[in-house]
């Protein structure tokens, strides 16, 4: 029963990461982060980026 536990509580680790497009340069970026090439998160620049 533990055994069985264990492995069901892992299934959301086996999920895909999704991946959207950044609004502003429309690179790849993770959700609810500020776009690594551009700096821009929702719609504002919050990040300098050289």
């Amino acid at each position: 029963m533990r055994r069985d536990r264990r492995r069901a509580a892992n299934n959301n680790l086996r999920t895909a990461v999704q991946v959207i497009s950044c609004p502003n340069c429309k690179e790849p970026v993770l959700p609810h982060r500020a776009c690594s090439s551009c700096g821009h998160y929702a719609g504002r620049e919050v990040v300098a980026v050289k």
